[in-house]
């Protein structure tokens, strides 16, 4: 479990020349945009590119528009993102000048412009711009109706209480309907529109420089096979009606919130049991309860039986701290465990430590994200001694780094996210020739950009011959539940899975559960609750 990784500041030195990959020219983008100064995001998102190796700024052509009001919202509307943003936003969201990024002789659009994608911000005519380039007219899109109007970008999930909000990149072509590539969907905070946008919007901004990648590497076939059809937008800006009842739908929302933060204490508790059908409705009938003190959590259970002795290793944070440890306990079939055992503790937090064995040794891979590096440590006295044996990846933020032999290299799985985003939305995969060797990262990364299930949620294990991949369902709460992915490719090209059923909890008083494992007889899991925060 991790925090989410902060937002730095907008880059200060920005290149304009950069060596070709592969000795292939790099796409040109030409950007037209309504005016000069963007929201920061985006400002970003057109820095990535002008600093990547596959595609340039030819230009940056800024034509203000007649009106500032093309999207049709009221003073209303922005006195509600004020307020919002006061009460819930992390900071302002903040401007940047895109006219930098370039120098000042391609500020201006070309009259006959040879560019590979026309890139749109803002009150643009897309019309204007049809032919103008070889893949079309790009823009970033929001929700299910791929609308562009950034302004509205999660309104209507959130007004709505709906669990997802979904970006992408919108692509029109004048000899094809339009597409969308890197579809994504995160989390919508339904009390408040500015935490959604917050961490919405710096996912969203890498979208523009991986597209481009992708079409730089795999030609203009990608615009068809790793894209999907467009949705026609049909969403109306609200009127003041509509603000109204939905500004007041919002603060119902947060009074129950803060009542509730002010009675309970969440909490996370393991669960075990022993023997039982692969299969599991998530029900805890028949499993005995974990219950930590009530000044902490126990959460991430991994199992392992050693000399016929069942032991479970978890995640212990005290809140006092904010900061978790590795502690062990050891279990038995008529449900005595032992008293918790700290095993390993660092000056950055560890949670979800996942075990594995390799020619004869045990390992454990604890997360280290807030350190930015995935770790793995030696056993050299069971349960209780363990050594730091090798840093296996450096300055990444990684979330609960998930190992897995195949047939012909290691695989790890393991949640990530760019500077400001939530690290629950995204799934990176990495590859190595031995576990202890040098890892690398999949082309296609990141492999999956979906909350309901992209997060690692445990071992993956074969059932049927087929190979499944537990994932974190991390809406409308963290770890809500947990998604059967069934993985139908996995090699160094490519990655795909599909969802095949969800595990959630359904005993009264439960509304999480996010980890899943099993050695042997022993199935363990972690379920959430919120205790009274004044019960003993």
């Amino acid at each position: 479990m991790a925090s989410v990784a902060p937002l730095p500041g907008a880059s200060a030195n920005v290149r304009f020349i950069t060596p070709a990959r592969c000795g292939r020219a790099r796409l040109r983008v030409g950007v037209f945009a309504d005016r000069a100064r963007q929201p920061r995001w985006l400002f970003e998102a057109l820095a990535k590119v002008a600093a990547s190796d596959y595609a340039e700024l030819a230009f940056v052509a800024v034509a203000p528009a007649p009106s500032r009001d093309g999207n049709g919202l009221s003073p209303l509307f922005g006195a509600y993102r004020k307020a919002d943003r006061w009460l819930f936003g992390a900071g302002g969201e903040g401007e940047g000048d895109i006219a930098v990024l370039v120098p000042p002789a391609r500020r201006h659009a070309p009259e006959h412009p040879a560019i590979d994608v026309a890139f749109a911000i803002g009150d643009v005519d897309d019309a204007a711009l049809a032919g103008s380039a070889r893949h079309g007219v790009w823009r970033y899109c929001f929700g299910e109706e791929h609308d562009v109007r950034e302004p509205l970008a999660a309104l209507r999930e959130v007004f709505g209480a709906h669990p997802v909000v979904a970006s992408g990149l919108r692509i029109r072509r004048a000899d094809a309907g339009d597409r969308v590539a890197c579809a994504s969907w995160s989390r919508a905070v339904p009390f408040s529109l500015a935490r959604t946008r917050d961490t919405l919007l710096p996912k969203t901004s890498a979208f523009l420089a991986r597209a481009l990648r992708e079409l730089h590497a795999h030609g203009p076939s990608w615009l068809d096979e790793a894209t999907v059809p467009a949705a026609s937008p049909s969403v109306e800006a609200p009127g003041s009606a509509a603000l109204l009842d939905g500004v007041a739908r919002i603060a119902g929302r947060v009074a129950r919130r803060a009542a509730e933060s002010s009675l309970t204490v969440g909490q996370w508790q393991l669960a075990y049991r022993f023997g039982g059908d692969a299969a599991w409705s998530g029900s805890l009938e028949g499993f005995h309860r974990l219950v930590p003190p009530a000044d902490r959590f126990w959460a991430d259970p991994f199992p392992i039986t050693v000399g016929g002795r069942h032991y479970i290793f978890f995640e212990d944070l005290p809140f006092a701290t904010g900061k978790g440890h590795v502690s062990v306990v050891e279990v038995d079939t008529a449900g005595h465990a032992t008293a918790p055992r700290r095993v390993l503790e660092r000056d950055y937090h560890l949670s979800y430590p996942f075990l594995v064995e390799d020619e004869g040794r045990l390992y454990m891979i604890p997360e280290t994200a807030n350190n930015r590096t995935v770790e793995i440590y030696r056993c050299i006295e069971f349960p209780h001694r363990w050594k730091l044996e090798r840093v296996l990846l450096r300055g990444l933020w990684c979330a609960d780094a998930t190992v897995h032999r195949g047939h012909d290299r290691w695989w790890m799985f393991a949640s990530s996210c760019v500077d400001g985003g939530e690290v629950n939305d995204e799934l990176d995969l990495f590859h190595a020739e031995s576990l202890l060797g040098d890892w690398k990262p999949h082309r296609r990364n990141p492999v999956r950009s979906d909350v309901r299930g992209a997060r690692p949620a445990g071992r993956l294990y074969t059932a049927g011959g087929e190979l499944y991949r537990p994932g974190q369902v991390c809406t409308p709460i963290y770890g809500a539940a947990i998604a059967v992915n069934r993985v139908t490719r996995l090699d160094e090209h490519g990655y795909a899975e599909e969802e095949v059923g969800r595990i959630a909890p359904s005993d009264a008083g439960l509304i999480g559960m996010h980890t899943i494992n099993r050695a042997g007889p022993l199935t363990v899991t972690d379920v959430f609750l919120r205790r009274p925060r004044w019960a003993p």
